[in-house]
């Protein structure tokens, strides 16, 4: 790996708008014919009851759950409009690892957090298979590999805490640090790794393709659903002598009634405010052919994390017969990520690092038979970049805005949707229900945290927002993940990439 780190860049201004064009994902190559380019009306309607801005898989959910409703709520029909900047699905869902993975020990002293992941895990399983998605979904343990003694010990700790205060969810996950059981996992070069029993590999874009194109199909919605593809929302302001917001958009002005903010990366584009709360920062994947040695009876039947000073690598590994690609990302501190929303090109050096660390990590035998090329490497054939929505105290932001009546925002994901979006969205959906049936913000809440198990620590509050203006900057903490990461030259089981 490069041991030189470009200065970050401070995200003292609000990020950029998403790019035009963007590099192409694995996930984008079999694209919905009815959704590219979509555009349910010539024009845009005046008038809405709600504006979801962002079609991904929390933008796609807030639109479900405001037109399917669940629960206790009236018969009012609503009026709902999508806006994406690009094509639908075309943000973090469609650019991610492929993973559904509850990290359920990562908050061990808020076991409200690891139970409302379960829940969306929960959830997105039963949704697929009621209404039998062909989303490549495929239930399987999870492996967090571990890379340095420090952190073993910090996630013995942490199994400890979550043992004593959420035994149900302890019963799920146990820590290896035996070398043969890690063998086992195929993990020998760990010095530990996190078992759960809980993950799922899938493909985003799919699931979200299949919700999209029946809110756009259905005839049984309680309201209407209009979609409009490669529609930029260049802002929004209160609109004047009457309740809503103005969205203005480079095709015209929309009045919406309320706006849900589904736009994780690119919030501050639209609301500055979040300037400092959500800071963009660019992934990078790789789809590779396998080697014999990860091929057939020899695939990965886990979903993999690698967690280690200065690295945070993923992989699953798609179905074999459909190619057994192995959906491999990572690698950031190879190149400027913070504050990047330029998803439009593929670093170099990182798209190197993952063509080649599977080779090392693994210990595949196909690196002795090269020895005279050392970096042996496989064969990408789709290489891409995403970009993440990073909130600084590191979980989500959900519900009403302060001081912005009819605004909801659900955003702020950290690299870590999946086990979250899904139910962040709907929880931004029945709040703006909850607003229409003419409910109080707190009686929005408590039904919110009563339907969906909304973690208290995600709610959009100003107390909160003060608490983070006292908390390190997402760059602050980023510089000190990339530090770690060249003082420690090579985290164990990693080689260096020219």
């Amino acid at each position: 790996m490069s041991r030189e780190m470009p200065q970050l860049p401070r995200t003292n201004s609000p990020c950029g708008p998403p790019h035009e064009t963007s590099s192409q994902s694995f996930w984008h190559s079999e694209p919905s014919p009815l959704l590219l380019g979509h555009r349910s009306t010539r024009h845009l309607p005046e008038k809405v009851d709600v504006v979801v801005i962002g079609s991904g898989l929390t933008g796609t959910s807030a639109a479900r759950h405001l037109l399917r409703p669940s629960g206790e709520h009236s018969n009012a029909k609503l009026d709902v409009l999508m806006l994406e900047a690009r094509e639908a699905c075309w943000g973090a869902t469609g650019r991610n690892g492929g993973h559904c993975q509850p990290l359920l020990f990562e908050h061990p002293n808020d076991p409200s957090i690891g139970e409302f992941e379960l829940r969306n895990y929960n959830t997105l399983k039963q949704l697929i298979e009621a209404e039998n998605i062909d989303c490549e979904w495929v239930s399987q343990p999870g492996v967090r590999a571990i890379y340095g003694t420090e952190i073993v010990e910090r996630a013995k700790e942490a199994l400890k805490v979550v043992k004593g205060n959420a035994p149900h969810l302890a019963k799920l996950m146990h820590l290896v640090t035996d070398k043969t059981e890690l063998a086992k996992y195929r993990v020998a070069t760990a010095d530990g790794a996190m078992i759960t029993s809980v993950a799922a590999r899938m493909w985003p874009y799919k699931l979200v393709a299949h919700l999209l194109e029946d809110l756009l199909t259905a005839s049984d919605l309680q309201g209407t659903f209009n979609l409009q593809t490669l529609t930029l929302v260049q802002g929004i302001s209160q609109a004047s002598g009457e309740d809503g917001y103005k969205v203005q958009t480079p095709r015209g002005i929309v009045l919406a009634k309320r706006v849900i903010l589904a736009t994780n990366a690119y919030t501050s584009f639209v609301l500055p405010t979040f300037t400092d709360l959500i800071v963009p920062c660019r992934g990078q994947m790789s789809a590779l052919k396998p080697l014999q040695s990860l091929s057939a009876e020899h695939r990965l039947k886990t979903s993999l994390g690698f967690e280690g000073d200065g690295l945070d690598d993923y992989l699953i590994q798609r179905p074999n017969e459909r190619g057994g690609h192995l959906m491999f990302g990572g690698g950031r501190t190879n190149a400027r990520s913070i504050g990047v929303t330029d998803d439009s090109f593929v670093d170099t050096k990182t798209a190197a690092y993952l063509r080649r660390q599977l080779v090392t990590v693994f210990d595949l035998p196909e690196k002795e038979s090269s020895s005279q090329d050392p970096q042996v490497e496989l064969t990408a054939t789709h290489e891409w970049t995403g970009i993440m929505g990073f909130s600084r105290d590191e979980v989500p932001w959900v519900g009403p805005i302060p001081e912005r009546p009819g605004l909801f925002i659900s955003a702020g994901f950290t690299g870590h949707g999946m086990p979250n979006t899904f139910l962040s969205g709907a929880a931004a959906a029945i709040m703006v229900r909850a607003a229409v049936d003419g409910k109080t913000e707190m009686e929005s809440i408590a039904k919110v945290l009563e339907e969906t198990g909304l973690p208290k620590k995600y709610l959009c509050t100003e107390e909160r927002r003060v608490k983070c203006q006292q908390m390190e900057t997402v760059e602050e903490r980023e510089e000190g993940f990339a530090r770690v990461r060249r003082v420690n030259a090579v985290a164990p089981g990693t080689q260096p990439v020219a």
